[in-house]
């Protein structure tokens, strides 16, 4: 019995170490994936040291939600990302301004189940709990440049995106800090954005977007 019991636990620490080793971002040096580049399967909180610090124009993302951001510890603009091959990062703004980037554990991607209606209505939610508990605040809308007649200012702890690309920022008219969000659920915000959100905006209808952010509305 003791001899199964070890086999059980090497067996589920060698299955856990391969989990958290599956998530994987590639950082090229020049557009469409060329130039030198720097592979990173974990937290990478300042790239000073990497020889990449403010150099990468483009990425692919194998596995994994990824968070970059253009200053070090994950502060100043963030954009999270989902797998995929990003050919240029000016479309994002973060071309050549990468010198932070953290896998976010599988944030970001749509739950499983629900009631049918995931991915059907281009809005977010906005809830007053961490983990999509107390007061919620629906934004259908595409533009929401101040929360402060909303009753919903600087209370928000965790988010839901049914669909599209969302940017919601820590002060009002889309300024102070920002970070982007694609369709998912997000349990908690975050120091960055707790209790912090004054504004939100959807930039596009899909994720991830093939073209330049479209700030009108649609």
């Amino acid at each position: 019995m003791k001899m199964k019991r070890t086999f059980l636990a090497v067996a589920l620490l060698a299955a856990s170490a391969t989990a958290a080793s599956a998530a994987e971002l590639t950082l090229f040096g020049r557009d469409n994936f060329s130039g030198k580049r720097f592979r990173a399967n974990d937290t990478v909180a300042n790239l000073a040291n990497s020889g990449f610090n403010d150099r990468a124009t483009s990425v692919v993302i194998r596995e994994g939600t990824w968070q970059l951001c253009d200053d070090a510890y994950f502060r100043g603009r963030c954009v999270t990302l989902q797998p995929g091959r990003y050919p240029s990062l000016r479309e994002i703004g973060l071309n050549n301004r990468v010198s932070s980037v953290r896998e976010l554990g599988g944030w970001g991607e749509p739950p499983r189940g629900g009631n049918g209606k995931w991915g059907g209505d281009s809005r977010a939610i906005l809830y007053s709990n961490p983990d999509f508990r107390g007061e919620r605040f629906v934004v259908e809308g595409n533009v929401l440049p101040n929360l402060a007649n909303t009753g919903f200012n600087d209370r928000a702890q965790s988010l839901r995106v049914e669909r599209g690309y969302w940017m919601f920022c820590s002060d009002a008219a889309f300024q102070g800090t920002c970070r982007t969000f694609g369709p998912g659920n997000y349990p908690n915000l975050g120091g960055a954005l707790d209790n912090k959100v004054s504004s939100g905006r959807r930039i596009s209808q899909d994720y991830p977007y093939n073209g330049p952010p479209n700030w009108g509305n649609r």
